[in-house]
C-alpha cells in the first residue's frame, strides 16, 4: 500500500488548512457515510460497504491488540474510513489533527509487490495502524509542547523521519503481526537482490519517495522493511520498539543515528554495511531465465504482460519513465531499441493511462483496460479498444480489468466489487456482462485467459488464508483443475497451443520462475526457467515454439523471448515457508450499532499556533492560528487572528470550504487588513496619514472535470469589499472628499476557468507536450453609485513541446503568454516584473517564494504598471544531472538537475496613452533547476537564476544583472 503521510510545515498547512486550490479529495465527501464505534475506533463507510466496514472494525481491533503487545498504544480514538471510490489499492494515514486512516476497499491481487496476504483487509489495516502507533508517539519536550499547543503539525517528532523509516517500520510490522505481507513475500527480496547483483546495495540516503530511480516508492517500502527485519533478526525484535521510543523523545529529530545506536547498538550506517555484506555473501551471478533468451525491450523501468501477435511479433505495455505509458509492438526475431528506431522494429502503438495489459483480437484491434476519472472523487477501470492509432471506450463504469479476448471476440475479464473481485464474460461490443463466479470477500480472481478452444479459462484464484493458486474453470464457473494449494503465489497463467497444459509463474522456491502443468494429469508443476531474480507474465506463441515473458533486474522490467523447451523440466520442491498452515478462522464482523456520520467532533480545533505580524505604523501584532477538517473532507477551515494592542490595527483571515455537495465545492473567505499612506498639501508638504481598513468577504463556487489526460475547471464567485478610512490627525478626514468619510463598499463578480492537457512523465524536468490555458474576468461596482465601476480580464497560455535528443529526460521548449486589460472609472492596474514561482507557507505568517502573473525576470516587481499588459517568455529546458542521492539524515534529497535558458519580455500601458505600449522590458538569462525532496520526501522545484535586462524602460531602479531564488516552476 502506498501511504501518503501528512508531513510538516508547508505540506500540512496546504493540505489541511483548506487554502484555495484545485478541487480534490481522498474519498467522496458527498457520499452517505455511516459510522460504527468500537473500543478504539470510529469506523466510517458507505451503505454498500456495511459488511466490509464491520469486518474492518473487527480487523482493526485485532490489529490494535497485536500491535499494543509490541508498541506503545496511541492516544485517543482513531478514525478509520473504508472507501470504494477508486479502482486501485492504497491507504493514507495522518496523526494530524487527529489519528486518521483511509483504506480503499480494493485488494491488490493484480500487483506483484502487494499480493502476498492471508487476509488483505487485515494486512492493510495493520500497516496503516502501525503508522498511527509510530507517528502519534510523542515524548520529552515534544509532549510538553503538545500539552500547550495541542496536536500542532510540527510537534510530532516521528513525522520528521524519512519515509524509509516510517514506511519501513509499517511494512515490517505488517508482516510481523500477520505472518504475511512484503517481508514474508518474494517480491521485495527480489528488488534488493537485484540491486546487489547489479552494482551493490543502494545506500539508505537514496531510499527516497521522490527518487526517480527505479522502482521508485518500492525502494522506500521494500528496502526499509527488509532493513528493519535485518535489525530485528540480528538485534532482537525488542530493539525496534526501543528505537521508536527513543526517536519519539529525540531533541533534534534529524540525528537518527543517536536513537539507532542506543536501540540497536550500532549506527544505521554501520548496520547498513553489515546488511550489505551479508547480502553480498549470498549474491548469485546474474543469468537470463531461459536458454536462448533475447530481450525485445531495453532501458528497463516498466514493461509487462507480453502477448503474441501471430508467431512473429509481441505486444506489451510499459513506460521508460521518460515518456507517458504506452503500448508497444516488436518483432520477436531480433532485439531492438525500446523506443522506435529508424528501422521501425519497435512501434509505439498509442498512449495509455497506466500499464494494464492488452489483448490482441482477430480483427487487428487491441482490447485493454485503463483507469479514468468518473468525477472528481471516483476513478474507475473500464475496457477500451485501440485500432489504427485511435482509442474508443468499450464499457463505462463497469469496473473491468485484465481482459482476454477469445477468437470470436468474447472477452473474459476481472470485475471489481467492494473489497473483492470476480470473473465475468463480456460480449465483444461490451454491452453484455455475465458473471462467471459469485462475489465473495474471501475469494478473489485475477489474470483470466481463454483456452485455445475457448471452452475453459485459466485464472489466478486467491482464497482466504493466503492460497493463491492457478485454476482451470469452465464458462459456467465450475473449477475443473487446481494445480497447487499452498501459500506460494501462483499467477499469470497462459495456455500451450494444444490446450493440454498451462504455463504460469510461481515463487514456490522463493524466486519467481515459470512452471508447466498438465490440465488433465495429476503431475506436480515442473519448472522450465531458472532466474536469479524473477520472471513473470508468460505467453506462448501460437506455433508453440517460443515463449515471451517479462524478466526483472535492477534496471526494471524487460520483455524477452526464448525457445520453449519443456523436455528437461523437473518438479521443484516447495519452499518450507510456503507450506500450508491451518486455515484462518472466519473473518469477524463488529455488531456495534450504526449511526449517521457526524463531522462536527472532528472539526473542533485540535491545536493552535502563536503568530506575529508587523502593523503599518511599525508596531507589532500578536495572535493565533488554527485549522481543521472532518474525516471525509466534507468541511475544512483555517482561521488566524492578529491583535494590535497599541494602535488597534487588528487583522484576521479565515476560510471555510464545504465539499458536501460533491460539485460545486463552496469556499467562503473573510479577511481584514490595513494599509497607510501619506496625504500631501498643495505645496507638497505632509498634511498627515490616511489609514484604510479593508474587510473582504468572498463566496466562490468551483466545479471541475478532471481526467487522466486533461483537466477542466471553473470558479464563479462574488466579493464584497468594505473600506473604512481614518486620518492622523483626526481633523484631516474632514478636508478630504466625501468618498473617504462614507465608508465605500465595492461589490465584485468574478469568473475564472482553465483547461490543461500537459503531460508529466516520471523523469520529466518540465511539463511536456501540451498546453495549459486559464482566464479570469471581473466586474466591480461601487455601492450607491450605480453602473459598473471597473472591468478586467486576464489570461495565461502556456505551451510545451518535448524534444528527444537521447538524454535521460526530454529537452523541452516552453512558451508562455500572459495578457490583461482593465477599464472603467476605477480600472485598477497590472504590474509587471519580478520572477515567479509557487509561494510555500513554511508556517502561518511566513511564506517563501512568490507568484507573479506578469513576470519579467531581471526587473523588480512593479517595474511598469498600467491598465493593459502583455508579457511573454520562451525557454529551452535541458536535463543536466541525475544524482538521486541524499545527505545522510539531513532533510534534503537531490534527485535531478536541469538548465533553463530563457528570454522574457513585457510591457504595460494605459489605454488613454497608447504610446506606452512601446515602453518594453526585455531580459535574457539562465536558471539552474533542482528537483529535490525537502523534509526527505516532499517534492519541490528549486530555481537559482540570473537575468540580464536588455531592454530597460523600468520606472524602478533595476540592477545590471539580477539574481533570484524561487520555489516551483516558472510556468
Amino acid at each position: 500500500m502506498s501511504v501518503r503521510l501528512s508531513r510538516v510545515a508547508a505540506l500540512l498547512f496546504a493540505a489541511l488548512a483548506a487554502l484555495p486550490g484545485a478541487v480534490s479529495a481522498q474519498v467522496a465527501p458527498n457520499a452517505k457515510w455511516r459510522t460504527i464505534r468500537t473500543e478504539h475506533f470510529s469506523v466510517h463507510f458507505t451503505p454498500e460497504l456495511d459488511s466490509i466496514g464491520r469486518r474492518a472494525a473487527a480487523d482493526a481491533e485485532e490489529a490494535y491488540a497485536r500491535l499494543a503487545r509490541r508498541l506503545h498504544p496511541p492516544r485517543g480514538p482513531i478514525d478509520l474510513v473504508v472507501a470504494d471510490n477508486v479502482d486501485y489499492s492504497n491507504g493514507f494515514t495522518t496523526p494530524f489533527p487527529t489519528n486518521r486512516i483511509i483504506v480503499y476497499a480494493h485488494p491488490p491481487l493484480d500487483l506483484p509487490s502487494l499480493r502476498f496476504y492471508d487476509d488483505w483487509l487485515s494486512l492493510v489495516i495493520t500497516h496503516e495502524l502501525t503508522h498511527v502507533f509510530h507517528l502519534d508517539r510523542t515524548r520529552g519536550w515534544w509532549s510538553t509542547a503538545q500539552k500547550v499547543f495541542g496536536r500542532a503539525p510540527f510537534l510530532f517528532p516521528n513525522l520528521y523521519d524519512p519515509a524509509w523509516v516510517t514506511e519501513g517500520l509499517a511494512t515490517y510490522y505488517e508482516s510481523d503481526v500477520t505472518g504475511a505481507g512484503r517481508v514474508e513475500g518474494s517480491y521485495e527480496r527480489m528488488l534488493v537482490e537485484s540491486a546487489v547483483e547489479r552494482g551493490g546495495l543502494i545506500p539508505y540516503d537514496r531510499w527516497n519517495l521522490v527518487s526517480t530511480r527505479y522502482p521508485g516508492g518500492d525502494i522506500t517500502y521494500g528496502f526499509g522493511a527488509l532493513f528493519f527485519d535485518f535489525l530485528s533478526r540480528t538485534r532482537g525484535p525488542a530493539s525496534v520498539r526501543d528505537f521508536i521510543e527513543r526517536s519519539s523523545a529525540a531533541t533534534f529529530p534529524f540525528l537518527l543515528n543517536r536513537p539507532a545506536r542506543a536501540a540497536f547498538g550500532v549506527s544505521f550506517g554501520d548496520a547498513w554495511r553489515e546488511w550489505r555484506d551479508s547480502l553480498d555473501a549470498h549474491a548469485a551471478a546474474p543469468r537470463l531465465p531461459l536458454a536462448g533468451w533475447r530481450d525485445l525491450s531495453r532501458g528497463g523501468h516498466l514493461a509487462i504482460a507480453p502477448r503474441w501477435i501471430g508467431d512473429t511479433a509481441v505486444l506489451w505495455t510499459g513506460s521508460d519513465w521518460k515518456s507517458t505509458p504506452a503500448a508497444y509492438r516488436a518483432s520477436a526475431y531480433r532485439a531492438s531499441a525500446y523506443r522506435a528506431d529508424t528501422a521501425g522494429r519497435v512501434t509505439r502503438l498509442g498512449r495509455r493511462n497506466d500499464v494494464e495489459p492488452g489483448t490482441p483480437r482477430a480483427d487487428g484491434s487491441v482490447v485493454f483496460a485503463q483507469l479514468e476519472f468518473a468525477d472528481p472523487y471516483h476513478v474507475r477501470s473500464d475496457l477500451w479498444v485501440a485500432r489504427d492509432g485511435a482509442q474508443r471506450r468499450l464499457t463505462s463504469g463497469e469496473r473491468l480489468s485484465q481482459p482476454d479476448a477469445r477468437a470470436d471476440g468474447a472477452i473474459v475479464a476481472v470485475r471489481f466489487a467492494p473489497a473483492t473481485t470476480q470473473l465475468v464474460r463480456v460480449s465483444a461490443d461490451g454491452r453484455r456482462i455475465v458473471p462467471i463466479v459469485p462475489v465473495s470477500p474471501d475469494t478473489q480472481w485475477a489474470e483470466p485467459r481463454w483456452s485455445p478452444r475457448g471452452d475453459l479459462i485459466a485464472a489466478t484464484r486467491w482464497t482466504r488464508g493466503g492460497y493463491a493458486d492457478v485454476v482451470v474453470l469452465d464458462t459456467l464457473g465450475q473449477v475443473r483443475r487446481v494445480f497447487t494449494h499452498d501459500r506460494a503465489f501462483d499467477s499469470s497463467p497462459t495456455w500451450t497451443p494444444d490446450g493440454a497444459s498451462v504455463i504460469f509463474a510461481s515463487d514456490r522456491t522463493g524466486t519467481t520462475d515459470l512452471y508447466i502443468a498438465s490440465v488433465a494429469g495429476d503431475d506436480v508443476p515442473r519448472r522450465i526457467s531458472s532466474a536469479t531474480t524473477g520472471v513473470y507474465y508468460p505467453d506462448v506463441s501460437p506455433d508453440g515454439r517460443r515463449i515471451a515473458a517479462a524478466r526483472y533486474d535492477a534496471a526494471g522490467w524487460h520483455i524477452g523471448v526464448a525457445p520453449l523447451d519443456t523436455a528437461g523440466a523437473e518438479p521443484t520442491p516447495l519452499d518450507a515457508g510456503f507450506v500450508s498452515d491451518d486455515p484462518l478462522p472466519p473473518a469477524g464482523e463488529s455488531d456495534a450499532p450504526e449511526r449517521a456520520y457526524s463531522p462536527w467532533g472532528a472539526l473542533l480545533p485540535h491545536y493552535w499556533l502563536p503568530i506575529a505580524g508587523q502593523t503599518t505604523t511599525g508596531g507589532y501584532s500578536i495572535g493565533a492560528f488554527t485549522s481543521g477538517s472532518d474525516v471525509v473532507g466534507r468541511h475544512s477551515y483555517f482561521a488566524q487572528l492578529l491583535l494590535d494592542p497599541r494602535d488597534g490595527e487588528h487583522a484576521f483571515d479565515a476560510s471555510y470550504r464545504y465539499a458536501g455537495l460533491g460539485q460545486p465545492v463552496i469556499d467562503l473567505t473573510a479577511t481584514q487588513f490595513w494599509d497607510r499612506q501619506g496625504v500631501l498639501e498643495n505645496d507638497s508638504t505632509l498634511a498627515g496619514d490616511l489609514s484604510r481598513r479593508t474587510r473582504e468577504v468572498a463566496l466562490n463556487f468551483t466545479v471541475s472535470r478532471p481526467r487522466v489526460r486533461t483537466n477542466l475547471w471553473a470558479t464563479v464567485g462574488g466579493q464584497l469589499e468594505m473600506r473604512r478610512y481614518t486620518t492622523d490627525p483626526d481633523t484631516l478626514i474632514g478636508r478630504l472628499a466625501d468618498y473617504y468619510r462614507e465608508g465605500p463598499r465595492y461589490w465584485s463578480l468574478v469568473l475564472s476557468t482553465g483547461w490543461s492537457n500537459i503531460q508529466r512523465p516520471v523523469l520529466a524536468i518540465s511539463p511536456e507536450d501540451g498546453i495549459s490555458v486559464a482566464a479570469t474576468g471581473r466586474i466591480r461596482w461601487l455601492e450607491g453609485v450605480g453602473g459598473v465601476q471597473s472591468r478586467s480580464v486576464s489570461s495565461v497560455l502556456s505551451a510545451y513541446k518535448s524534444v528527444d535528443v537521447g538524454a535521460w529526460a526530454h529537452h523541452v521548449v516552453a512558451l508562455r503568454v500572459a495578457s490583461g486589460t482593465a477599464s472603467g472609472l476605477d480600472p485598477g492596474e497590472f504590474d509587471i516584473g519580478g520572477s515567479s514561482g509557487t509561494p510555500v507557507a513554511v508556517f502561518p505568517g511566513f511564506t517563501v517564494g512568490s507568484h507573479h502573473t506578469f513576470a519579467v525576470r531581471g526587473f523588480p516587481s512593479g517595474a511598469r504598471s498600467g491598465s493593459d499588459v502583455l508579457t511573454g517568455s520562451l525557454e529551452w529546458r535541458a536535463p543536466l544531472g541525475h544524482p538521486r542521492r541524499g545527505l545522510g539524515f539531513w532533510p534534503l534529497f537531490l534527485d535531478r538537475t536541469s538548465l533553463s535558458l530563457f528570454g522574457d519580455g513585457g510591457t504595460a500601458w494605459h489605454a488613454t496613452d497608447a504610446r506606452g505600449f512601446g515602453d518594453w522590458l526585455a531580459s535574457v538569462g539562465a536558471e539552474l533547476d533542482l528537483d529535490a525532496g525537502l523534509q526527505y520526501d516532499a517534492p519541490y522545484r528549486l530555481r537559482l537564476g540570473v537575468a540580464v535586462p536588455v531592454v530597460n524602460n523600468s520606472v524602478r531602479e533595476t540592477a545590471a544583472v539580477g539574481m533570484y531564488f524561487q520555489i516551483g516552476y516558472a510556468f
